[in-house]
């Protein structure tokens, strides 16, 4: 098992030893001497050792070794391996000093520099610590006898080791013993969709499956129906990550086989198979089928064996064809036509349990078109550990994710297993009761008494909390503690070490937690280990994190001389190798994607796995819960901080070749840095950010570390970056965001390895002559600057640069010559380019001309997905001919703002044009045909079409009647003040938002335009208009309807014709009335509309509005504007309580109002209450009264200048996340009792100095810090400057800080 023993990385042999003689051999190069001397070795090494040690580490990497001397000589192999390559990164460091003094002429630097140090006469100094590394080395290879027996000892015990590790097969046996709770949802919903597909599928094509999925459970949640969604439960304290699948690639399933597979995916351990299992045993799905089937996947199968199992499984028997004889082909067919023919016009349920990773294709290809000869209402459920495996195979619009159990569920699930029989459960009630009368025997033999029980299930629920409520470790611990009722010591143990030190534990746990970390091979289990060192809850930052596994050569195949190299005939970069293999995680849900891009987080059981596979090796995570350091060589550390001594920390320092520091450093002078740092010679990456350095001294500790790739210093403090730092030649990212330098180096230009620096913009123009970092793969923004080092032209030779790039203040360039200079046809790498004329210059002073000529030159590759342009004085865009034939069939997204043109180009020939948008083009007054082309299709691929602040805008032609034009249009958005008339022909039926506003324009067109888009699924018309009628029958998919200015509003037909209607806002307006074909009158009560979830109601026409809202109780978001009241009624306060669904409710600008209704006490679903701009509110509600639950996640108070303090039940508030109080002057004080312990997030922001002082931690800690020090985040905001410490979110611990930068984490 992984974990308590050694995984021997196989990433160590097959990269890095390859790697150290490769490099070995450049550096020989036309140097004999050193040639002569350990060529031979080299080659000894190549060809006879590495193969056999290959093998060794392969072989090892499939099953743990305990073997102290196999560990022991690996342990040496690889330090001295790391010495060689310290050896020669000196090496590779001298020849780039050397260059940069001229010596010797280097035109481009890259990471491998080998061609570089042939031309070096290395002096006897120079190559005596690479020779001696590379003899220490060699030497190992002495003891190879030694390691073969060592080896033969290790396979002798390998089949009793593997067989202990192996996944054990599963069957439909539901164990009567096995303890259920909390999966009732769950089950309830599968069963649900597995026998409404039954009725609905019985005749009809999967193609209408999404029609099974109905109102589901409290709890669960759809996200989309065109698109595959994920279901689960919601967690306490988390955000629910998003992950669809294609919805083109669930056709082509649909389309290949009509059987509905539904997944069931999530961690090893949460449960997935025993809810298989129930379902399976169901009595009605019993009853339902004709054929029930379980099947096992293991890790490696053939389809044939599959198929044959599942013949086996119906028929009780083998079958009778001798396939003895058969070619595999033919066996094939024999056992395909036996599975068809079992199968056929029998309605079946089939489980699949467990599909491994990379299974999916074979499945999908060669079994499931098979299965598809059932009868109609056949169901396939799976359960797999992948996310990919869930989106590929599953054909059904829902994937169900499983996860642990919620805290109470799992409490009582644990208990039941560590008590046994002494365990009650009310059902009703929802509690239990633990007690020596429920089985005297039982207590009798562990000489219990009530008192010793009641002292164990307090150790019992500390033991729980830190399970993070995985039922598989809860039924295994929870067993072992059965059997140690009598020993309360055993009990305390337990709760004091974590579970993988328990060999008796970890082995069960780890199996099924691991099934998925052996499939990752030896480059990515490297890459998933290296992040055991990152506290709990920790937001990666997926590109971050690719830096971090590039500055320690974690398997990544280096390009030759620093150019990129071909895989699958596309050019990429290391970067995109090591996006892949982040992306691979995330497939197999070894990491969870949040609602920010490209930011993950990592289930804190896969957390405890990463450190369990890890912790025998080279990483460690000191936190303030250890109680001692661990003494294995250490290589890679995070640290924590709040609860880590430096005495604690220096011994483990030596070997360090990562230091990331979290949570508070406030209490470590300038002097621990520099030990902590200073006491390894081996860094390669250096995370000192958000740690508030007040002297720069420890950059002298920093610049020492010849070998480091990758520093963060952001937020760090530092205002000066010394000459000395600029020495780090094999520095590849820097990172000093959040930093105002007073002085940088004059040789920031000399860190010619860097290829990322994050900086400010202000920054980065203190920086002379930065053309010379030609590895920069990102430069976000360019002040183009009037003085040499700052010119245009320092952009020649950076065809590195990748992403987004931002020139501006194009208005220093002089010449259509000087812009040509930067060459941006030649950076292929660029996605994104946004070109800006600085607007502060008098209009009356641009040179038009020049400014359109620098335009010209300035056409970037034909690689372009991204353009924008901002200003330029030229009376049209560059002539770049807009076309494919142009070389911009790449182009996605074009934006024009403030700019001079007066006509558009033909922007409707780009294949690719996928946004569109025009702001503030003050010049342009006609829309006309040059705007459409002369393709055949007009903008074929066109989603987005946006005109906004058009002033002068007054004509639009319409697009060819004869061309297919906007055939894939999805939104408009017009925001002109000046356009009378809108074409028609833009207007199709695949547009679903259509937003207009103007001040002036009449549009008298606007019924004719809306019956052209029936699919229309968000309206927003707010034009100042007498009035406006809609034909609501022509728009049943309408889910927003938004109205503004317009004073009458006529529903023809009808709005409960709005059957999909979810949100309605309508502001502004004099009279709302219903028309209908027949001559009746509606008769004045609410018509049902389940699907309206939110509305924005101006309190004063409630009468009216109210009528097309339905009934009440489904309402979930509510906004109250410009109420006039002081006081609600007792109807008023009725109505408040009619909204029993309400989730989030805000009362904005009711200047009137006085306090709030009491029946919001009522709501027990409330999650978000905000009050904005109500300056005569001075009390709230007391919320989470013990008389009244509340469900409430954020609160908000802002602008209420009368509100005197918060209630005093806020602390009660358990479920509280997120509190803002902003302008409100006259709260000064935080309630009595410490604030709620969930509350993760705190902002405070101009209220009352007195308020600010309570709550300050430093300089003099305020008497309410006690009351926040446990909220990770922590927001205050002044009118006058506080001297708080900023700290970093993502580093733990309450964290200060004035920016945007945001990440929550909790450091435990």
């Amino acid at each position: 098992m992984v974990g308590p023993e050694l995984t021997v990385g196989g990433w160590f042999a097959t990269s890095m030893i390859r790697n150290i003689i490769d490099m070995a051999r450049s550096v020989l190069g036309s140097n004999h001497a050193l040639q002569t001397e350990i060529e031979k070795r080299l080659t000894d090494l190549e060809k006879y050792s590495l193969p056999l040690l290959i093998a060794t580490i392969e072989e090892t990497s499939k099953s743990p070794t305990k073997n102290r001397g196999l560990i022991k000589w690996m342990d040496n192999l690889r330090n001295d391996a790391y010495n060689i390559r310290d050896a020669l990164d000196d090496l590779e460091a001298k020849r780039f000093r050397e260059s940069l003094k001229g010596k010797n002429k280097v035109t481009k630097f890259g990471y491998s520099t080998g061609k570089y140090l042939k031309t070096l006469i290395f002096s006897d100094d120079d190559l005596k610590a690479f020779i001696l590394a590379v003899d220490k080395f060699s030497r190992n290879f002495k003891q190879l006898p030694e390691f073969i027996n060592l080896l033969r000892e290790y396979r002798s015990n390998a089949n009793t080791e593997n067989s202990k590790i192996n996944r054990n097969p599963t069957s439909s046996f539901l164990d009567p013993n096995k303890k259920i709770f909390g999966r009732d949802l769950e089950i309830y919903f599968v069963l649900d969709i597995i026998l409404n597909c039954q009725l609905v599928c019985s005749d009809q094509e999967m193609s209408n499956i999404d029609s099974i999925i109905g109102e589901q459970p409290f709890g669960m949640t759809t996200y989309g129906k065109e698109e595959s969604s994920e279901v689960g439960r919601e967690r306490k304290g988390e955000e629910k990550s998003n992950m669809k699948s294609s919805g083109e690639q669930n056709s082509v399933s649909i389309r290949n086989w009509k059987l509905p597979v539904l997944p069931i995916c999530g961690t090893g351990g949460v449960g997935k198979t025993t809810v298989a299992q129930i379902v399976y045993n169901n009595q009605i799905v019993v009853e339902r089928f004709d054929l029930r089937v379980w099947v096992y996947v293991p890790e490696k199968f053939n389809v044939v064996i599959i198929m044959k199992n599942i013949v086996d499984s119906v028929r009780a028997s083998c079958s009778s064809t001798d396939t003895r004889t058969k070619s595999d082909s033919v066996i094939r067919q024999i056992i395909e036509s036996e599975l068809i023919e079992t199968i056929r016009n029998k309605r079946f349920f089939l489980v699949f349990d467990d599909i491994p990773y990379g299974s999916e294709s074979i499945l999908n290809n060669d079994l499931f078109p098979v299965l598809g000869n059932g009868a109609p209402g056949s169901f396939v459920l799976v359960t797999t550990q992948s996310k990919r495996v869930s989106k590929t195979i599953g054909n059904m619009p829902i994937i169900i994710l499983l996860d642990v159990l919620e805290p109470e569920w799992f409490d009582l699930l644990f208990k039941s297993y560590a008590f046994g029989e002494l365990f009650s459960f009310n059902l009703e009630s929802g509690s239990c009761l633990i007690s020596c009368k429920h089985n005297a025997t039982i207590a009798q033999v562990n000489n219990l008494t009530e008192d010793k029980l009641s002292y164990l299930e307090s150790i019992a629920t500390k033991i729980a909390e830190k399970l993070h409520g995985l039922p598989l470790a809860g039924r295994v611990i929870g067993n072992m503690l059965y059997n140690k009722l009598d020993n309360g010591q055993y009990w305390e143990e337990i709760l004091k070490s974590n579970w993988w030190d328990n060999e008796s534990t970890s082995q069960e746990i780890l199996a099924s937690l691991e099934i998925g970390y052996r499939d990752l091979g030896p480059e990515l289990q490297q890459c998933f280990k290296f992040c055991s060192i990152f506290p709990k809850r920790y937001v990666f930052d997926k590109h971050i994190l690719v830096q971090m596994w590039l500055a320690h050569d974690f398997d990544f195949v280096q390009p030759n001389e620093g150019e990129s190299f071909k895989l699958n005939s596309k050019e990429i970069k290391l970067e995109d190798i090591g996006g892949e293999r982040f992306d691979k995680l995330v497939e197999r849900s070894f990491f969870q994607a949040t609602v920010n891009d490209d930011k993950y987080v990592m289930h804190d059981v896969i957390r405890e796995l990463a450190i369990a596979v890890s912790r025998k090796e080279d990483f460690y995570y000191v936190n303030r819960l250890d109680n001692k350091i661990s003494n294995v060589i250490t290589r890679h550390m995070g640290i924590n901080c709040d609860g880590s001594n430096e005495e604690d920390i220096s011994p483990i320092c030596t070997n360090l070749r990562t230091v990331i520091l979290f949570g508070n450093w406030i209490k470590y002078s300038d002097k621990s840095i520099r030990n902590i740092v200073g006491k390894s010679n081996s860094l390669r990456l250096l995370d000192l950010s958000y740690i508030g350095i007040k002297k720069n001294a420890p950059f002298y500790a920093i610049s020492r570390q010849s070998h480091l790739r990758f520093v963060d210093l952001s937020f760090s403090g530092i205002d000066f970056i010394p000459d000395i730092f600029c020495a780090l030649y094999h520095l590849q990212v820097l990172d000093v965001r959040g930093c105002e330098f007073k002085e940088l180096s004059t040789h920031m230009n000399e860190l010619i390895n860097l290829r990322y620096l994050y900086a400010s913009a202000e920054t980065l123009s203190q920086i002379s002559g930065i053309g010379k970092l030609t590895n920069l793969q990102e430069l976000k923004e360019f002040r183009i600057g009037e003085i040499k080092g700052h010119r245009i032209s320092e952009l020649r030779d950076m065809n590195e640069i990748s992403g987004h790039l931002h020139l501006t203040d194009l208005q220093n360039v002089t010449s259509k010559e000087e812009a040509a200079t930067c060459q941006l046809a030649k950076k292929r790498y660029l996605k994104s380019l946004e070109l800006t004329f600085s607007n502060k210059m008098d209009k009356f002073l641009r040179n038009g001309k020049l400014e359109q000529e620098v335009l010209e030159a300035l056409k970037p590759s034909p690689s372009m997905e991204m353009l924008t342009i901002r200003g330029g004085g030229g009376d049209s865009l560059p002539g770049w001919k807009w076309s494919t034939q142009s070389g911009f069939s790449n182009l996605k997204c074009i934006k024009v703002c403030n700019f001079s043109l007066t006509t558009l180009p033909a922007f409707g020939e780009l294949p690719s044009l996928e946004i569109l948008s025009f702001d503030a083009l003050l010049q342009v007054e006609m829309v006309g045909d040059e705007f459409y082309g002369h393709s055949d299709v007009v903008f074929p691929s066109l989603k987005e079409l946006q005109f906004s602040r058009m002033n002068s805008w007054r004509t639009w032609s319409d697009a060819p009647a004869e061309k297919l034009s906007f055939p894939v249009l999805k939104k408009i958005d017009l925001h002109c003040n000046g356009l009378m008339e809108m074409p028609t022909n833009i207007f199709t039926s695949s547009v679903v938002e259509f937003t207009l506003s103007s001040l002036y324009g009449k549009f008298n067109n606007i019924e004719t335009v809306l019956q052209r888009m029936p699919r229309l699924t968000h309206l927003s018309i707010a034009i100042v208009c007498n009035d406006l009628s809609i034909n609501c029958t022509g728009l049943r998919f309408l889910e927003v309807l938004c109205l503004e200015n317009v004073r009458h509003i006529c529903f023809i037909g009808g709005s409960k014709s709005l059957v999909n209607l979810r949100k309605l806002d309508i502001a502004r307006f004099e009279e709302i009335r219903e028309s209908f074909e027949e001559e009746e009158e509606n008769d004045g009560t609410y018509q049902e509309n389940r699907f309206l979830t939110s509305l924005n109601l101006d309190y004063d026409y409630r009468s009216q509005i109210l009528p097309l809202a339905g009934r009440l109780g489904y309402l979930r978001s509510l906004l109250i504007r410009n109420s006039p009241v002081t006081e609600y009624t007792e109807d008023e306060e009725s109505w408040f309580s009619q909204l029993t669904s309400l989730e989030t409710l805000e009362f904005s600008k009711c200047e009137k109002l006085k306090c709030l209704p009491s029946t919001l006490l009522l709501l027990t679903k409330l999650k978000k209450l905000s009050i904005v701009d109500c300056p005569e509110i001075s009390s709230l509600p007391e919320f989470g009264s013990p008389e009244n639950s509340s469900s409430l996640e954020t609160l908000e108070f802002s602008s209420c200048r009368k509100l005197r303090g918060l209630p005093s039940t806020l602390p009660l508030l358990t479920k509280l996340k997120k509190l803002t109080i902003k302008s409100c002057r006259m709260i000064t004080s935080l309630p009595e009792s410490r604030l709620p312990r969930n509350l993760t997030e705190l902002y405070i922001t101009f209220c009352s100095d007195e308020l600010m002082r309570r709550c300050q931690r430093e300089p003099d800690e305020g008497d309410d810090w006690w009351k926040i020090s446990h909220i990770p985040v922590v927001q205050i905001k002044c009118f006058k400057p506080f001297s708080f410490e900023k700290k970093s979110p993502q580093k733990g611990g309450p964290a200060y800080f004035t920016d945007a930068k945001k990440v929550l984490t909790e450091d435990h």
